[in-house]
């Protein structure tokens, strides 16, 4: 059901919206923020058009969200403000303040990650499951290997790899960019064997991993976190949360494996991080270095000499920012 904006700065917020979508912007996150600011400015009975940084401080700690994205909603309120003052409306924003992530990830030991492997290669099939049983053990292995988001590998087209050249490319991924990965020469050979096996069963032909219930469409991401939950049952691999953003072993884990393996073995090869920092950013698809931060954030304690090696360069590079959540 479409959103009704409904408060005071209703119809700026529409036509704010809708000039940016012209302009080719992404807006679904601006929206949201919007759509919250807007509720509460509804309701708690404001109907002056007159949108003061003190209104939005005190929209944002009703927020029920982390600190990251606490900022976030500053950012995009910030963008909406300069656009009332463009239309000779009072307005004036808070100050624009980073907040670190408190995102917890869970990274995988290598003993767990052989355990996964095992189980995902040796997972029964069903009579509801035969193909996704079939073709996820391979999906798995390109979370791990290039660190795609799972969005990104379930939507892959066979268009956009290139198994002789080893290269990915990454189609309106997050925020609607594009980027190229390059692959391990292991992981092309594999898709090139999966690839003849899709071919010899007729399945697959324009996705990498195409849904058997909706024909020429790409498995939904649910539908590989139900199995992916099942194969860490069967790896014995079982996680209760100690804090409140922690999420616990999943898909995305291996994004965050991925990450913190790349940084191993660069500096193993005698890279500082530093040197490493702006081509694994542009890797993953990130904006700049600063967004690694999170990635490089465990709480497994199997790599907390690597991860004390991480935070000492991260805090060269990038000064911790707290967000007053008073």
């Amino acid at each position: 059901m479409k959103y009704v904006y409904e408060s005071a700065f209703a119809t700026e917020i529409s036509r704010y919206l809708r000039l940016l979508s012209e302009k080719g912007r992404y807006i679904d996150k601006i929206q949201s923020s919007l759509r919250s600011l807007d509720s509460y400015l509804v309701n708690n009975g404001s109907v002056q058009k007159i949108l003061h940084s003190e209104i939005i401080t005190a929209w944002i700690k009703t927020r029920n969200v982390s600190s990251r994205t606490k900022a976030m909603n500053i950012s995009h309120t910030n963008g909406f403000v300069k656009y009332l003052v463009s239309l000779g409306i009072e307005a004036n924003c808070p100050e624009i303040l980073k907040a670190r992530s408190e995102y917890v990830p869970y990274i995988f030991s290598d003993e767990e990650l052989n355990r996964i492997i095992s189980a995902a290669d040796n997972f029964e099939a069903t009579a509801y499951s035969i193909r996704s049983a079939l073709i996820f053990p391979v999906l798995l292995r390109l979370l791990y290997v290039c660190g795609l988001r799972l969005g990104e590998a379930c939507n892959l087209r066979w268009k956009h790899v290139d198994l002789e050249r080893s290269v990915l490319t990454i189609k309106n991924a997050k925020n609607q960019k594009q980027r190229f990965v390059p692959m391990d020469g292991s992981m092309s050979i594999l898709l090139k064997k999966y690839k003849a096996m899709t071919q010899i069963n007729e399945m697959c032909e324009e996705y990498l991993f195409e849904s058997d219930r909706n024909p020429n469409k790409p498995f939904d991401k649910s539908t590989f976190h139900g199995w992916f939950k099942k194969v860490l049952g069967a790896a014995n691999i079982h996680y209760a949360k100690a804090h409140l953003h922690e999420r616990g072993p999943c898909p995305h884990c291996f994004r965050h494996l991925f990450t913190l393996k790349s940084f191993l073995k660069s500096e193993s090869e005698g890279r500082r991080f530093e040197d490493t920092s702006h081509f694994l950013a542009a890797y993953l698809g990130h904006d700049s270095p600063k967004e690694l931060e999170t990635y490089l954030s465990s709480n497994h304690s199997v790599y907390t000499q690597s991860h004390q090696r991480v935070n000492t360069a991260l805090g060269a590079m990038f000064p911790e920012v707290s967000f007053d959540e008073d």
